[in-house]
């Protein structure tokens, strides 16, 4: 029997009137044609009845319950919605956090512990002290100096055989000007609580730090905030503006009026910028997801080492060393990737 033949018997089988795409439903050719719309519209009715489906709606409903964009009571009304459910959003990221070990967060504090957790807690909770690296080291100094320089206590910027003030002279010049005019703050200590409210460093319910290099008001609406960056740009793209996130939404709660933030990070070593703009709409979308981030910080007690050749090369705990022979840390991490290797 061939394969036609064996479709045949077992459609007589089964009752299947349809064999190989052959149908005893007429062809779209074969079809009653309606004459009129109203025709079409009974024919449709009939064919809902038989098929036990809902009739075809040829009008819509004379009282639309949807809200137009142009009904103002309505649109005013809805924004009203979207502005309770964000803060019903805000208040209840406020609730009772466990007690942990890390009470207080900042931008560093929160991109370590995501890196690896047991490194926070060598330095948070063991209070374990390390030394400065020379990168460390010189980062402070450059920083220390353009802040100096711009409140006019030295007469030079603090440059070295690396870096490229020259491509920035015109912007701290406009930077030393905007101070003396009382436009700009520098190296204020600007703190959170946990429902985010601004607060300073010794308040009772400190729970989030940040220290910003340069902030300027513009004007009512807009704001810039400058943060100095010594070393490469290329990699650490995607890290500053994380950093810059965090900064627009400390300024976001300290400053409610302010809807443009503006942040700029300027690579002294390399003689470029990066700027990045948020609008308040923007930062609130964002602010959940960064809450819970330095939320899961703050709540946890058990810190889970996470040793790989990435996050153990250059950590202040770890025990590589340099081609030279010098150590990056000060080997007081037991789960180091690198302990008991041979490394040149």
């Amino acid at each position: 029997m061939d394969f036609a033949a064996k479709l045949k018997a077992k459609a007589a089988e089964s009752g299947q009137q349809t064999i190989q795409g052959k149908s005893n439903t007429p062809k779209p050719s074969d079809a009653v044609k309606a004459d009129s719309k109203e025709g079409l519209a009974a024919m449709l009715g009939a064919r809902a009845k038989e098929t036990k489906q809902k009739a075809v709606i040829t009008q819509a409903p004379k009282n639309n319950s949807v809200k137009k964009a142009g009904d103002l009571n309505a649109l005013s009304d809805a924004l009203k919605q979207a502005k309770q459910t964000r803060e019903d959003e805000r208040g209840a990221m406020v609730v009772d956090f466990p007690t942990a070990a890390v009470k207080a967060w900042s931008f560093s504090t929160l991109k370590k512990f995501e890196n690896c957790q047991w490194a926070v807690k060598l330095g948070k909770v063991d209070k374990i002290a390390v030394d400065s690296g020379e990168a460390a080291q010189r980062g402070t100094v450059i920083h220390d100096g353009c802040e100096a320089w711009v409140r006019g206590d030295v007469e030079e910027l603090p440059a070295d055989n690396r870096t490229k003030f020259d491509q920035f002279s015109a912007d701290f010049s406009s930077l030393r000007d905007d101070y003396r005019e009382g436009k700009i703050t520098m190296e204020e200590n600007w703190g959170i609580r946990k429902d985010w409210s601004p607060c300073d460093w010794d308040d009772d319910e400190l729970w989030g730090r940040a220290k910003l290099d340069v902030f300027i008001r513009e004007n009512e609406n807009s704001c810039r905030i400058i943060d100095y960056k010594t070393g490469q740009k290329f990699g650490n793209e995607m890290k500053h503006a994380d950093q810059g996130l965090s900064y627009a939404l400390h300024t976001m709660h300290r400053f409610p009026e302010i809807d443009v933030f503006k942040v700029e990070f300027w690579y002294l070593d390399d003689g470029t910028k990066m700027v990045r703009t948020f609008n308040r709409r923007q930062l609130g979308m964002l602010l959940l997801r960064y809450h819970n981030r330095a939320k899961k910080l703050t709540t946890t007690k058990d810190f889970i080492p996470t040793a790989n050749a990435h996050t153990c090369r250059f950590c202040e705990y770890g025990c590589n060393t340099n081609r030279d022979g010098k150590a990056y840390g000060n080997g007081a991490c037991g789960f180091d990737h690198y302990r008991g290797l041979d490394v040149a």
